[in-house]
């Protein structure tokens, strides 16, 4: 219970903190800054139907996004796809779901994520120093027809 209040407290301390401009009526798409707008690039097609709740947060989140890592800028581009491409009912259902595992003493909820990561593996990580994107190795060439090759210089005696 007492991290649940400590919980809410840094959330209304975070939400109080936010400026004006972010509680006013979220803006049209088209209204927002170029770099909100590449932020939040996932969910532009679906801006118009979100609630002025969710766009608040989305725009305190972009807010936030300058701050973060490379790394932590990607996972949220990723989990901001995958979240947007969910309906309402399942995006209902992960956030109680959410709810439950934190209600869980730590012991059960480290099981609970180890038995979830058993059934979804990973795809491994790059070696660091190794290209992103997958590289395909390089095929042998073949011509059509043949080439002829051209005659070697005369060498002097």
């Amino acid at each position: 219970m007492g991290q649940y209040l400590i919980r809410l407290l840094g959330t209304l301390v975070i939400l109080t903190s936010l400026s004006s401009s972010v509680w006013a009526a979220a803006p049209a798409w088209q209204n927002l800054t170029p770099m909100q707008q590449n932020v939040l690039a996932p969910v532009k097609s679906k801006w118009t139907g979100m609630s002025v709740l969710q766009r608040t947060r989305l725009l305190a989140v972009a807010a936030k996004y300058p701050q973060l890592t490379p790394q932590q800028q990607r996972r949220f581009q990723k989990r901001l796809t995958t979240w947007s491409s969910l309906t309402k009912e399942q995006r209902e259902l992960a956030r109680e779901n959410y709810k439950k595992l934190k209600r869980l003493p730590p012991r059960k909820q480290q099981a609970v994520k180890q038995k979830w990561l058993q059934s979804h593996p990973k795809i491994p990580a790059p070696v660091s120093g190794l290209p992103k994107s997958p590289v395909m190795p390089a095929k042998s060439f073949t011509p059509a027809k043949p080439v002829a090759t051209p005659p070697k210089p005369a060498v002097a005696p």
